[in-house]
């Protein structure tokens, strides 16, 4: 939903609910409410008249036979949820997301553009932000100023044009998250001119500082930063308070913070800040089977959190940074009627959800569909090609002319870095892997111009025959694995599914997960993706896969804002140095 301005009648039947000389639309009677401002819970009727709230307080309101009055009796009111740092397409997209998180509580969101804009003609990106628009979730965006990724024809569209048209659009309220730092300190022009224009425009700039120094910090917040959701220990976070930033404190699938900044808050004796938000930043499905913002909330709880800071962390506090607190964020009169009902102050999951003024849901379970939008009817890619049904086991055959060669090791699930080393080769002189079965063969395939990046990888798991996905940063096809023939069926059967992910094992097909939505996102609703999640992460489990989120680990193989080593269609990229340290080949030089 996009908040507009009252119409006039809408404006004097607010005012007179609230002068007590019409009718309310809804009585919510007998709960107890959260007061985020002074933090304590106080029992008052809540009046509504239509979207928004005319009344809080002992009065009882005017009613006639069309208002509706709830019995709220031994429930505690809070303001609906908001997610302010959310990335919709790890499987899932903004649609199917937003009808799982409405379900739970969630009733605004700020989200990244990234894949529609790298994706989609700037038109098509701009109709799928309007028709979220249609949704009972409040549906904002951040605009990026960069791909996050060093592929030519992505870089090509982020003009100077391109970047001040996406900025002023009235559903865009905050810049970044700003991946190419390097490219701010270097002054790249393009970059340059966003931060100008987003602060020009009075929007938030969102940074991305992972490990960050003060100096560098210092830097960012003269550049314009407004908040950082990079903390991973209480010392960070003091030195963004420090310097004037927001805190976003993340509990995600890839980075589960929460418990140690809320343990360091606490032992430090830290006041709860105004400028503290909590954020899902983009958990992948396995995680999103524990809940949305509830589940962050209840992780700040149970971690020591006061429950009233913990919900103002999730309502008040984002609405204030965003400049949305005189529309959301409380339960106070004007405000639009986003409300959830709780059974106890400690249970943030909502049995019922109100989202402006309406109840949409009960116990988890939406009482009716919100909004039906078919994503394929937009030009996203086809991922599949008939070309790529030629796959077979000699394009993964490589040679190099090193005594050592550089393996990407893996560190964690998403950092990694080169460690040079001495492989055997086969009896055709290709490198073999038999000796180590931590090792496997990783190769890029970027379809459009039909180039090959090999390398070897260690710690993604042990004896994985053949894994073949289109869910990466940068859009081209990864393809892993230690038995080339597999391989290259995995690839076929990928091109067959026009994008997923696919496992062989043993010549079986052991997990598939279509993604039909250019490679990257499916129109399941996410209780389907949850389970297919947590089928794919137990099977690479099963096959040694020792990092917290092989879902992540995947994506970010080709993302070139992380260090030190990711993979790209011009070869293996350095991220620190900015460049490429081993070319790739084209395809139609293989042999036969």
């Amino acid at each position: 939903m996009r908040i507009r301005p009252l119409s006039q009648e809408k404006y004097l039947q607010l005012l007179r609910t609230a002068k007590n000389q019409a009718a309310a639309t809804v009585w919510i009677r007998g709960g107890k409410v959260l007061d985020v401002f002074l933090k304590e819970w106080r029992e008052a009727h809540v009046v509504l008249a239509g979207e928004r709230i005319a009344y809080i307080g002992e009065r009882e309101p005017l009613v006639d036979e069309h208002t509706e009055i709830i019995d709220a009796t031994g429930s505690y009111l809070v303001p609906g949820y908001i997610e302010p740092h959310a990335h919709p397409f790890q499987w899932y997209n903004p649609f199917n997301l937003n009808d799982y998180a409405l379900a739970r509580g969630t009733t605004t969101m700020i989200a990244d553009n990234l894949f529609l804009f790298n994706s989609l003609p700037f038109e098509e990106v701009t109709q799928i932000m309007d028709l979220l628009s249609g949704h009972p979730v409040k549906q904002y965006f951040w605009a990026r100023l960069d791909p996050q990724s060093q592929k030519i024809e992505k870089k090509a569209r982020y003009t100077k044009d391109q970047l001040t048209q996406m900025l002023a659009h009235p559903l865009v309220i905050q810049a970044g998250e700003l991946t190419d730092w390097g490219g701010i300190l270097a002054e790249q022009e393009e970059l340059i001119h966003g931060m100008m224009k987003a602060r020009e425009l009075g929007k938030r700039i969102e940074g991305h500082h992972p490990g960050a120094s003060w100096d560098t910090l210092n830097i960012a917040a003269a550049a314009g930063v407004t908040a950082c959701h990079e903390s991973i220990n209480v010392d960070e976070l003091i030195n963004r308070l420090r310097l004037g930033l927001y805190v976003t404190l993340r509990h995600s699938s890839i980075r589960p913070d929460l418990p140690v900044l809320i343990q360091g808050i606490r032992e430090r004796q830290i006041p709860w800040s105004s400028r503290f938000m909590l954020t899902s930043d983009g958990s992948t499905p396995p995680m999103m089977g524990k809940g949305f913002m509830d589940y962050t909330i209840r992780v700040a709880i149970e971690a020591g959190a006061p429950a009233t800071e913990a919900y103002v962390m999730a309502t008040l506090n984002p609405a204030t940074y965003y400049g949305l607190d005189a529309e959301i964020g409380s339960i106070t009169p004007g405000r639009i009627a986003d409300i959830l009902m709780l059974s106890a102050p400690e249970n943030p999951v909502p049995h019922t959800v109100m989202a402006n003024g309406k109840v949409w849901s009960r116990n988890q379970q939406l009482v009716q569909k919100p909004l039906n939008v078919d994503l394929s009817q937009f030009s996203f890619e086809n991922r599949s090609d008939d070309w790529l049904m030629q796959a077979s086991a000699d394009w993964f055959d490589f040679v190099h002319p090193d005594t050592e060669i550089s393996v990407i090791e893996m560190l964690n699930a998403v950092i990694t870095k080169p460690a040079m080393e001495k492989l055997p080769r086969d009896s055709d002189g290709f490198i073999s892997l038999e000796h180590d079965p931590s090792l496997c063969y990783v190769f890029l395939l970027d379809t459009h111009s039909r180039r090959i990046t090999r390398a070897v990888l260690r710690g993604f798991g042990e004896n994985i025959d053949a894994l073949a996905s289109t869910y990466t940063a940068s859009g081209d096809w990864i393809v892993l694995g230690r038995d080339k023939v597999q391989i290259a069926e995995a690839i076929r059967h990928l091109n067959r599914m026009n994008g997923g992910i696919v496992l062989l094992n043993q010549g079986r097909i052991e997990f598939e997960q279509r993604l039909p939505i250019s490679g990257m996102v499916s129109q399941e609703p996410m209780a389907v993706l949850v389970e297919k999640g947590e089928e794919f992460c137990e099977f690479l489990r099963k096959k040694g896969h020792k990092h917290i989120d092989p879902i992540y680990s995947l994506l970010f193989i080709t993302a070139t804002h992380l260090p030190f080593i990711r993979l790209m269609d011009e070869g293996i990229y350095d991220v620190k140095k900015r460049k490429i340290i081993v070319p790739s080949s084209q395809l139609d030089t293989l042999p036969n």
